[in-house]
């Protein structure tokens, strides 16, 4: 019985026996729980499947993709063919002499490339000379890409070379943890710096096969230039590629002096007889005729793909003459593709031996086809639960598909088969399958297998509370990923959304996606989070979502497209969130949607206890376009890439972010450089077909990534002089100008600057332009006699650094001093030299030469923005003088066209037309208006309605997208789809449309739960109440507000304004009670405090001091000046503190002094001392016990602590950690102090001691006007100090880069200000409560 079984499990029989083969593997595959995940693990311990875990591997099975990657299950040159291929590579290989570091094997697709790379990498191995090998493949969305290319081939170079394994092992976790390290750096480190240990004169060899499947130019590009620049440092380490002959990876590859074989050719048409393929039929097909083999041999042409295709149709087949009868009849002469496709239908009608099982083998292949990645027998099973038969019909299909075990992913044998099998009814002739319908069936299958198994808190750690963990605190995240998912539900969770936005989407379709959306949308959300595949959902969702968007027709169409939306808006809103915390997904995120959304209405009540403890926030609204947000602060700039894939922001701190603009997705690591000491801009740019961009920060770093990914190309490079990112088709080159030199650099390659040339003597370059063709250039600057200030600008050919033209503008006020700008027409045959006060010329782009008459040009007044059009047939520029228009003027000559006039307010942006036909402008009247260039007529706008308060705004080069930002959300990036016919604001009017500033927390009073805080662009401040969120009628000053204070007794509220009035009203019935006057002192930035007995009232304004006493309503008669200075600006004082007695006031002047002075007295001099620089943040206290004791806080430096005597004593300094500004606060006994969550213990004033308790010091105000709180704020999110505990995140929307004047803590509660400027109360009590008792 035993021989009887394993004979049928052994090998085909009739279809009958087969069938049953099938069923009893899968009886007893049933016998053992997850068959595919006991087999991964298998691969997992096996040293050959080492490999680092692609975050958004759908499939989840590590040890296929390393199958694949390594090439496994790649065949082996049989032996006695590709002899003098294979004595080529050993050759090379054994001539230690030649500095040919790289074997370039190229040729057509099926030519054998990757057989002879399997075979050279068994040989090395065998030989202990293989370092390591990487399989490019579309089996596999791992090896389509080089993103773990350097993991894997490490991994594998450990395992070949055990010597090296310590090290590998340790630079990868560096790697992995560091994240996001350029693809050139992980190459040095894993591969090139471990090899270059190794001992010996012998060469190691790395294999690298089928670089044309890497899917992206700029990867491929990538990998190459990064071989080619550090191959020379290691000379035992040896490359074998192979490759179709790609023009990108020619581009590289021909011209370099490291590569060998590159006109080797594997098929050779002048030979006929086709030895090696002769060989190879011989060797596999033994049981059929000679005749036979040598018509197989001549029908292939010298194509391997050929005759292994006819060889697998013949060992797996029972109809053996039936096939070489088909064989027979192709002719000689018939393309390779008529060949081809006689042979895959004779595959399929073979496998078809159950006529009515039809439409079930073509449900297999509609999976293995249509999959993002390829699936096993067992996967495929699952997903089709019903097809018994998914094993049976594999195995029928050997001779395109190779599959090898039923728990291992099904490799379609060439692309050609994919190809012929979607292609048309008349190729596939019965056999087609529709990509979409194919999809579609896809999309239910996944769905269907979602929502058996989905269900939220995956790990079941909800029991820990409302302490809600990092997914990196959950150790070994994919361990248990795995062990509680199938293959198939890791598929399904990746890839659903894709299956359906590639579909014919029907309502029936759409429907079902809206019902899953609306029950078990947060379950996949956290369960792609704890996979790490976030960025998959998005790009999914926005597919998804643009499909909806063009159905939303009827009512319920309408309805389905707001769920699909608010679905792709939620994780394009909460992305770094969610990425953080997988559970986070039904706390703050789930909060922080719209309350009517239909889709997230049922979610908040069925997770209501899992909701943060939030006693009262705004509504909040989404709009029906893409919101991106990200910057913590004002976006000052917003760049598209030429074809619009690509979105640059950048804000005024020096954060540069790239967004997909399809998906809304953030694309690689955000750039941070953030300047505390004040706002620049970075310059950057796209290069001109969009696959780069460079950027240039304030350190005079030049950066060049990848747009496709964002990954830096090269290492960051730093100069001394200006400089900019010029790009070329080919090539990215810097031009530096230092002092008189200018010098260019190629990045791409490494090279050291070259000096082009010298501009004249005691001439400063400021600016340079080059033409789009790269031949020319202009530098503009001055010359260096400040007496004599005259801009001045030169035309220069590149190469030879020839100076063609020179140009002298109006001598300039110092006001307009450097604002020179060049514009180059598309064609480089003009150029317009500009300058904003003046001067405009025309000129001729080759000699330089001014087209006349330009006078006219200058007519106008200041001149704009000048822009050409795409086809060189217009240029365009604004009027300062009269922002309202644009000129039109013909490029060739000149010549006045028209004038586009009808907005209302200043124009902001401008665009040609992809025809140059027509210019769309957007002005601060909030419209988009688009002009016909020659006659000036206004057209049918792109964009219907009011765009809002227009802050940045940029348009797609082909008007297909509008991306803005607003004055009152400067930190968050509007995307339009214009194509997709999303429109402005259409209920208002622009007049009723308010433009506001940002919102600024200026006091709070928890005693009776009110908060003020100033918003608006006139400065006028609001009064909410807290607890009820309701903004209390109040009759507050309608100009700028400059402080307003609270009395720590909770009676009064103080109001300083910008003409110097302060109001004082009653705070329980908010009415004026007092009103004061800093009599012929206007506002010049200050502020107001009460003594802590309420009885003294303080304010600093100007320069000048008063203190008024409130109770008899008289002023104290000091006047507090700063000697011995005496010019008011620099004698500008911030007062800071009363002590408790009512005694003395602290402050501080512009000239790095403390002074403390006694109230009353006519001293005015008072006791000071130098403090040092405190910038403007500074803070103080008196002790409440030793009222001679004063604490100074200076931002981002030091707590000083002082002895009031006779002079003023130092008596100890505390170093902060972070210079994050707060409230320094005492304890009512005078033991401990506190600044925001750190706290000291004042043993003797003078040794000041750490507090490290987990309970808060005794005895400070837990209740009072001004509780101090010890919750802090940090990598967006907040902790607790006593205990210390990471508690909740903060969404991006509340992120702010001044975030101190956006929050505020008193115990136990934070307040945030949204953009409305409305207060969102968070109570942490419970939460706090849980970590105690843990």
């Amino acid at each position: 019985m035993a021989v009887i079984l394993c004979m049928i499990l052994s090998r085909p029989l009739y279809p009958v026996l087969k069938r049953h083969q099938i069923e009893m593997k899968r009886l007893i595959a049933l016998k053992v729980k997850n068959v595919e995940d006991q087999l991964e693990a298998y691969e997992k311990a096996d040293p050959t499947a080492m490999s680092a875990r692609n975050p958004e591997d759908g499939d989840g099975m590590v040890g296929p993709d390393s199958m694949i990657a390594y090439g496994h299950r790649i065949d082996l040159c049989e032996e006695g063919t590709r002899v003098e291929i294979l004595d080529a590579i050993r050759n090379w290989a054994t001539n230690f002499t030649s500095t040919r570091q790289i074997f370039w094997l190229n040729d057509a697709a099926g030519t054998g490339k990757s057989t002879i790379a399997a075979t050279m990498a068994n040989e090395w191995s065998i030989d202990n000379r293989l370092a390591g090998r990487f399989f490019f493949s579309p089996n596999s969305r791992v090896t389509q890409t080089t993103k773990e290319f350097c993991l894997f081939v490490a991994n594998d170079i450990a395992r070949h070379q055990p010597s090296l394994a310590d090290t590998i092992q340790h630079e990868i976790k560096s790697i992995l943890s560091e994240q996001h390290v350029w693809f050139d750096v992980q190459l040095q480190r894993l591969i090139i710096d471990p090899i270059g240990k190794l001992e010996g004169d012998k060469c190691t060899f790395i294999v690298v096969d089928g670089l044309d499947n890497c899917v992206l130019s700029e990867e491929r590009v990538g990998l190459l230039n990064s071989f080619v620049r550090h191959l020379p440092s290691a000379p035992h380490l040896k490359l074998l590629l192979t490759s179709r002959p790609v023009q990108d990876i020619a581009d590289v590859l021909a011209s370099s002096p490291l590569v060998h074989g590159s006109d080797i050719q594997l098929l050779n048409i002048r030979n006929s007889d086709h030895p090696d393929v002769a060989y190879y039929v011989e060797k596999r097909l033994t049981r059929i005729s000679s005749e036979h083999r040598a018509m197989i041999t001549a029908k292939s042409g010298g194509l391997f793909l050929y005759a292994a295709t006819v060889c697998r149709m013949l060992e797996r087949s029972r109809h053996q003459t039936d096939i070489l009868k088909i064989i027979s009849d192709i002719g000689v002469t018939d393309k390779l593709e008529r060949r081809m496709d006689i042979l895959y239908l004779s595959v399929l009608k073979q496998a078809l031996i159950d006529k009515n099982a039809g439409d079930m083998m073509m449900s297999v292949l509609s999976i293995i086809i249509v999959a993002y990645q390829p699936l096993s027998s067992n996967t495929i099973s699952r997903l089709l639960p019903g097809n018994i038969y998914v094993e049976d019909f594999v195995q029928d299909l050997g001779g395109v598909l190779k599959d090898g075990h039923p728990d291992r992913p099904i490799k379609v044998l060439h692309p050609t088969f994919r190809e012929f099998i979607l292609s048309n009814e008349d190729r596939a002739n019965g056999f087609l399958l529709h990509s979409a319908q194919s999809s579609a069936a896809m999309a239910y299958a996944c769905i269907s297998t979602l929502e058996h198994m989905l269900e939220d808190d995956l790990f079941q750690l909800v029991k820990l509370g409302r302490l809600l963990p990092r997914n990196e605190d959950i150790k070994e995240a994919d361990r248990l990923v795995h062990q509680s998912t199938t293959a198939a539900e890791r598929y399904a969770s990746a890839f659903w959304a894709h299956h359906v936005a590639t579909s014919e989407m029907s309502q029936e379709l759409l429907s079902r996606v809206t019902k899953f959306l609306s029950r078990k949308y947060l379950n996949w959300v956290e369960l792609m989070s704890w996979r790490g595949s976030i960025g998959l959902c998005i790009e999914g969702l926005s597919r998804l979502r643009r499909v909806a968007i063009d159905q939303r027709g009827s009512s319920n169409n309408a309805q389905d497209s707001v769920i699909v939306r608010h679905a792709h808006q939620f994780l394009v809103q909460h992305q770094s969130m969610i990425i953080d915390s997988a559970l986070q997904t039904y706390c703050m995120a789930l909060f922080f949607t719209p309350p009517e959304s239909p889709l997230f209405t049922e979610y908040r009540e069925r997770y209501r206890d899992r909701l943060p403890d939030i006693i009262t926030s705004s509504s909040v609204e989404w709009e029906e376009h893409v919101v991106l947000s990200g910057h913590p602060i004002a976006i000052d700039q917003l760049i598209f890439s030429p074809d619009g894939s690509r979105l640059i922001s950048t804000d005024v701190k020096g954060r540069l972010q790239l967004w997909d603009t399809e998906t809304g997705g953030i694309v690689g690591r955000p750039f941070d450089d953030t300047f505390h000491g004040g706002y620049y801009n970075l310059r950057c740019s796209f290069s001109r077909i969009g696959d780069r961009f460079g950027f240039i920060t304030r350190k005079k770093e030049v950066h060049i990534r990848y747009s496709i990914n964002g990954e830096p190309i090269i290492p960051s490079t730093q100069f001394r002089g200006l400089c900019y990112p010029i790009f070329s088709s080919t090539v990215s080159f810097v031009l530096v100008a230092e002092g008189t030199s200018v010098l260019r650099r190629d990045v791409i390659y490494g090279r050291e600057a070259q000096l082009l040339g010298t501009i004249e003597d005691n001439f400063s370059v400021h600016q340079i332009f080059i033409s789009p063709n790269d031949e020319m250039i202009v530098c503009a600057g001055d010359f260096g006699d400040k007496q004599d200030r005259v801009n001045h600008a030169t035309l220069w050919e590149l190469d030879a650094f020839r100076k063609v033209a020179s140009y002298r503008m109006s001598r300039l006020s110092s006001s307009y001093y450097g604002t020179i700008n060049i514009v180059f027409s598309p064609d480089s045959s003009r150029f317009i030299i500009c300058q904003a006060a003046c001067t405009f010329l025309l000129c001729e782009g080759k000699t330089g030469k001014e087209i006349s008459p330009f006078q006219e040009f200058t007519s106008f007044g200041r001149i704009g923005t000048v822009k050409f059009c795409p086809h060189s047939q217009y240029f365009a520029y604004t009027d300062l003088s009269n922002s309202l228009s644009i000129i039109v003027r013909e490029q060739k000559t000149g010549k006045w066209i028209s004038t586009l006039k009808g907005h209302t307010q200043s124009i902001i942006h401008y665009s040609f037309s992809s025809d140059g036909r027509r210019l769309a402008s957007i002005s601060y009247d909030q419209t988009v208006r688009v002009w016909d260039n020659e006659t000036g007529a206004a057209l049918e706008t792109i964009f219907p309605g009011y765009t809002g308060d227009i802050r940045v705004c940029v348009l797609s080069s082909e008007w297909d997208q509008l991306a803005l930002t607003s004055a009152a959300n400067k930190h968050q990036v509007h995307l339009y789809s214009l194509k997709g016919g999303e429109a402005g604001r259409n209920d208002v009017e622009p007049d009723d449309i308010t433009i506001t500033s940002n919102h600024v927390i200026l006091d709070t009073a928890f005693v009776d739960s009110r908060i003020a805080v100033r918003s608006g662009s006139n400065g006028g401040a609001q009064l909410w109440d807290t607890a009820t969120g309701i903004q209390l009628e109040c009759i507050f000053p309608r100009f700028y507000v400059v402080d307003v204070a609270f009395s720590p007794n909770g009676e009064l509220i103080a109001i300083l304004t910008e003409t110097s009035e302060i109001w004082v009203l009653n705070a329980a019935t908010l009415k004026v009670s007092q009103s004061l006057e800093i009599a012929g002192v206007r506002h010049r930035g200050g502020g107001l405090f009460f003594s802590p007995n309420s009885e003294l009232l303080a304010v600093y304004n100007g320069g000048v001091a008063r203190i008024w006493n409130l109770p008899t309503k008289s002023k104290t008669p000091v006047f507090l000046r700063s000697s011995p200075y005496t010019d008011i600006e620099n004698d500008l004082i911030k007062l800071c503190t009363i002590s408790p007695d009512n005694a003395r006031i602290a402050g501080v002047d512009k000239g790095e002094k403390l002074h403390v002075w006694e109230i009353g007295s006519e001293n005015n001099a008072g006791l000071h001392t130098t403090i040092g620089k405190y910038y403007s943040k500074i803070s103080a206290k008196f002790s409440p016990i030793e009222q001679y004791l004063l604490a100074v806080v200076k931002l981002s430096s030091d707590i000083t602590l002082w002895k009031i005597g006779e002079e003023l004593q130092l008596l100890t300094t505390i170093t902060l950690p972070d210079s994050i500004p707060g409230r320094i606060s005492f304890s009512s006994d005078g033991r401990y102090m506190a600044y925001e969550s750190l706290c000291w213990d004042i043993v003797t004033a003078v040794t000041c001691l750490p507090y490290a308790g987990e309970a808060p010091p005794p005895f400070f105000d837990s209740t009072g006007l001004h509780a101090h709180s010890f919750l802090r704020y940090e990598d967006r999110w907040i902790y607790s100090a006593f205990p210390p505990h990471r508690l909740l995140p903060v969404p991006t929307e509340l992120q702010k880069a001044n975030f101190a004047d956006y929050w505020h803590t008193s115990n136990e509660q934070a307040i945030f200000i949204d953009r409305h400027g409305k207060p969102i109360v968070i109570d942490f009590s419970s939460v706090l409560a849980e970590v105690r008792q843990k």
